[in-house]
């Protein structure tokens, strides 16, 4: 099964992955949760310790890895490189484990107008490819806060989409009617 968490910012989905995560490997799944928000703190949220966490390295950020796959140095322009470099072997490499739970980060582009980011770009789109077509028993991606994937179809391979949203509220620009709320599954 392949579930995509998503919705917007603050409103408890790097929580829900992590309890749907150690739900899943408490009843003896194989789990692998992928954290693909750009402020990663699944590894938190899952109750990771400390020398775990440092284990963990954003893909996005591993230049020597980007360089070896896609033959392109971190933020040059005007070259040519493969738009599927292999990426078999990082959900395994670049895990970490933890109570049953694998984790994998995939990480961002830092800040605007750093550069080409093309190499980094290539080798996420490719493993994120690669991860749904994987035959892994559960895997949950810990999404950003958008609807961008929506329109890119970069989920449109899972099972399912859980869009964590937040009740109507003080908050809410509607009026309070009600406390009930519920998540939509799409």
């Amino acid at each position: 099964m392949k579930l995509a968490i998503t919705g917007k910012g603050g409103v408890g989905k790097t929580t829900l992955t992590a309890l749907l995560s150690q739900s899943y490997a408490d009843i003896g799944r194989q789990v692998l949760a992928v954290d693909a928000d750009p402020s990663p703190c699944l590894a938190g949220a899952l109750g990771f310790p400390p020398e775990l966490r440092v284990q963990l390295k954003p893909i996005a950020e591993m230049d020597a890895l980007i360089e070896e796959r896609i033959g392109a140095k971190h933020r040059t322009a005007g070259s040519y490189f493969p738009l599927n470099p292999r990426v078999d072997d990082i959900p395994d490499r670049f895990s970490v484990l933890h109570r049953g739970v694998r984790l994998l980060e995939m990480g961002s582009v830092d800040v605007g107008g750093s550069g080409c980011i093309c190499p980094e770009s290539a080798m996420l789109k490719t493993l994120f490819a690669h991860l749904l077509f994987r035959k892994d028993d559960i895997l949950l991606l810990d999404m950003y806060a958008c609807v961008e994937h929506l329109g890119r179809a970069t989920v449109d391979l899972v099972d399912a989409m859980l869009v964590v949203v937040e009740p109507p509220g003080a908050a809410s620009a509607r009026p309070r009617r009600s406390r009930n709320w519920r998540m939509i599954l799409a």
